[in-house]
């Protein structure tokens, strides 16, 4: 359904809200991937938002939550799939780097890292196109 006169472009950003057990080891571990703090405050108690200009999320401290059976893959973009990789070897996460190759001409990486609460993360290249 096309957007109408009354609501054009009423969805302008997503802000997905990541039930995790510990939300301070997982902000700890986007902050290394170059996210910064961007709300944690008294108001919710056990919530942290960590973002950047590009992308922004939620932290929610949820105690038995699963990340690992969760049913999105948690993908973000990256610029340069070596460098995702530099970091991953600096902090010495465990990580998989998967070739992609939709077509013959188009090819990108994605470097998949799990999250301290267990969640598959896909840090994904921008596309190559040759």
């Amino acid at each position: 359904m096309p957007a109408t006169s009354e609501t054009p472009d009423l969805i302008t950003k997503i802000l997905p809200i990541l039930h995790v057990e510990d939300p301070d080891a997982e902000r700890r571990f986007y902050e290394q991937l170059g996210l910064r703090t961007t709300y944690e405050g008294p108001e919710y108690p056990g919530f942290i938002a960590v973002g950047n200009a590009a992308v922004e999320f939620g932290l929610s401290r949820r105690p038995g939550a699963n990340s690992a059976g969760s049913t999105v893959t948690w993908q973000l973009g990256v610029r340069d799939a070596d460098a995702a990789i530099a970091v991953c070897e600096r902090l010495r996460l465990a990580f998989e780097v998967v070739t992609e190759r939709p077509r013959e001409n188009w090819t990108y990486r994605v470097v998949k890292v799990h999250s301290p609460n267990g969640m598959e993360v896909h840090l994904e290249e921008q596309a190559q196109t040759d």
